[in-house]
């Protein structure tokens, strides 16, 4: 687990500005299933800690440098939607996409939760 000293240290360029939060880490990782253990687990309670609301509120799309995205959320509502059109399962509370672009999850999550 990151502490909140790591994480900042990181230089995480954190967007609040939607119903989710999307954090673009510039780090590269092996795969999405690295990136999701050795960072994302660890920015859930941070996210929360920043929103003031409970980890079991925030939806979280992390992005790596090497362009693996987790989307982290425990509304199963969310990922099910997400997995019609992406066709990737859920491991828990998350989604590990290691050949979907960026932009495309985001669109999709958009049109989820408008403006």
């Amino acid at each position: 687990m990151l502490s909140t000293k790591e994480i900042e240290e990181m230089h995480i360029a954190f967007d609040f500005s939607r119903q989710y939060t999307v954090a673009r880490v510039p780090k590269k990782y092996r795969d999405a299933d690295q990136f999701a253990l050795d960072c994302v687990y660890s920015l859930r309670p941070y996210v929360a800690d920043k929103l003031n609301i409970d980890c079991s509120e925030v939806i979280l799309v992390a992005i790596s440098k090497s362009n693996q995205v987790i989307v982290f959320c425990d509304e199963g509502l969310i990922r099910n939607r997400l997995y019609e059109f992406f066709h990737q399962p859920s491991i828990g509370s998350a989604q590990l996409y290691n050949d979907i672009k960026p932009e495309l999850i985001i669109k999709r999550l958009d049109k989820m939760f408008p403006k």
